[in-house]
């Protein structure tokens, strides 16, 4: 008969297994069925189980001093790959003005003011990410991180090719993210069957215009959006194309980088023009299309 003692460096040393008798200082590895077969409970010996590691937020909702009559966050549910998510359903976007003179009221300034700060702290961003320093959680707010991407045929690749796939992002601080999910009520609008790929915005670079798409080797598409792959790391990419009003007549876009909500594309090949939507398909065959007409750069 083996002896296990508390403490050993066996998976079979954990609560809940029911394999071990525990009644003296050495444990016996016992089956089901052998007399004295039991349990342990919390409490032998001292022993406490583990509580599971999750992060438990410490921010109740009335911390937040949040406004009456919020309305709920809508939300539907998808099937895809046989399985159920959840997606939001998106209220009309507050326009610039009004989140300018909102902010203004709630931080005391003036809207001049606030064009300044945001202008100015956008601007320190870019400076800091061209040069590949990151920015540490600001007030327990958020964080700057500098990022390049891409696919190369070589080791050496050409510093343009590398130049389309700089950025940079905006990582939220987790307890901004508690403070939105406390206590926020829900409200479920609808199902539908498959997450397929959905086009927030795009723009063409270099100069992030929006609504352009890239031509030329020099030039790139960077798509921002939802529902482009899985998230597992060997997920499948998208595939990209310019197509008319119709759906029709693509023209077919390389795909430089892709997370699931965001693409980076090559340039349209040379001598591309007019006017075209953008269309994404991914790997289960749903496909979106962008609402707006894109012309080139």
């Amino acid at each position: 008969m083996k002896y296990l003692r508390w403490g050993d460096k066996d998976p079979r040393c954990v609560y809940g297994n029911k394999n071990l008798r525990w009644g003296s200082p050495a444990s016996y590895l016992l089956e089901p069925g052998d007399e004295g077969y039991v349990e342990l409970q919390p409490g032998d010996f001292g022993y406490v189980p583990p509580e599971p590691r999750r992060r438990r937020p410490t921010i109740s909702v009335e911390s937040l001093n949040l406004p009456p009559n919020m309305q709920p966050f809508r939300y539907l549910i998808a099937l895809i790959h046989e399985l159920f998510t959840s997606r939001p359903v998106l209220r009309p976007a507050m326009p610039e003005g009004t989140y300018l003179d909102t902010l203004a009221t709630r931080a005391q300034l003036t809207r001049a003011q606030v064009e300044k700060l945001v202008t100015e702290q956008a601007a320190l961003h870019v400076e800091l990410a061209r040069q590949g320093i990151p920015v540490d959680f600001i007030l327990k707010r958020f964080r700057m991180l500098p990022s390049s991407g891409g696919r190369y045929s070589g080791p050496d690749p050409d510093n343009g090719e590398v130049c389309d796939t700089l950025n940079y992002s905006i990582v939220i601080h987790p307890d901004e993210i508690d403070k939105m999910r406390v206590d926020c009520p829900l409200e479920k609008t609808g199902e539908v069957g498959m997450n397929a790929p959905e086009i927030a915005s795009v723009r063409g670079r270099p100069g992030n215009a929006p609504n352009r798409y890239g031509v030329g080797t020099a030039q790139a598409t960077e798509v921002n959006g939802l529902h482009f792959r899985d998230r597992r790391a060997d997920a499948p990419w998208p595939t990209a194309a310019l197509v008319d009003a119709n759906g029709g007549n693509p023209i077919a876009l390389t795909v430089l980088d892709s997370t699931p909500t965001r693409l980076l594309l090559g340039g349209a090949p040379a001598g591309t023009t007019g006017m075209h939507h953008l269309k994404i398909t991914d790997a289960d065959g749903g496909f979106g299309i962008s609402d707006d007409d894109l012309t080139p750069v």
